[in-house]
């Protein structure tokens, strides 16, 4: 009896701790950022400057930092960012957006990409094609994915106050490695379309090392390697 208590107990016990860390964040149409606020972070500008903000985010329609000023979201130049720090995470800037830095190596980094699906969530049915209402809320994931954002020079508050309007978002991760400025998806065949390599050293290193594309210790040696060729 006394084992049946204690079980019963453990499991109310388990459900009131998944019920109080509420459900997981997924961003919306209508709050399509990186993180579910704004929270503190720290830019460090190709001169060498750090610049410390009480709120940061990233959008995800287009890769870039939004920071917020006397309660306005505000763009940073993302030509001037060398290295963003936000919450405990760490992104740079390759081909235009912020990449989450996944492993700094001596040479490279194997980064995380991620970007809205448009594709994905256009192709949404509820059984006998698209309806209206998908439709309409494919107009803005559209314009999401295409760069368009609809919350810089707006004021925060308003921009909270709408955020559960919107459809969730699909989002698109790819892991790669950082070459030469340019984003390399962690596939066999990106990595040996890189111009300028050897091909076939590039091959007998996959092949001799046993390269998973899916092991970050191992992106993060063949992003290494290929500073050598």
């Amino acid at each position: 009896m006394k084992k049946w208590i204690l079980s019963l107990a453990l499991a109310i016990s388990q459900i009131a701790c998944l019920s109080a860390a509420g459900p997981e964040y997924a961003p919306r149409t209508s709050w399509p950022y990186v993180y579910e606020e704004f929270i503190p972070g720290k830019i460090k500008t190709h001169k060498g400057t750090d610049i410390s903000y009480d709120k940061l985010n990233i959008s995800l329609a287009n890769g870039r930092v939004h920071y917020v000023e006397k309660g306005v979201i505000m763009q940073a130049d993302i030509n001037s960012i060398a290295l963003l720090t936000i919450g405990d995470d760490s992104y740079v800037c390759v081909e235009g957006r912020m990449a989450k830095v996944l492993r700094n190596t001596v040479n490279s980094a194997v980064l995380l990409r991620t970007t809205i699906d448009t594709e994905a969530m256009s192709s949404a049915d509820i059984g006998y094609g698209k309806s209206s209402v998908a439709s309409t809320n494919n107009l803005s994931a559209t314009a999401l994915g295409s760069g368009m954002d609809f919350s810089v020079n707006r004021s925060l508050d308003d921009v909270l106050k709408e955020r559960q309007e919107g459809e969730p978002l699909v989002l698109q991760e790819v892991k790669g490695i950082y070459y030469k400025g340019s984003f390399v998806p962690a596939a066999r065949v990106d990595v040996l379309r890189i111009q300028g390599i050897d091909k076939e050293a590039v091959k007998q290193y996959i092949k001799k090392e046993k390269i998973k594309f899916g092991s970050i210790d191992d992106l993060a040696a063949l992003a290494d390697y290929l500073y050598t060729l």
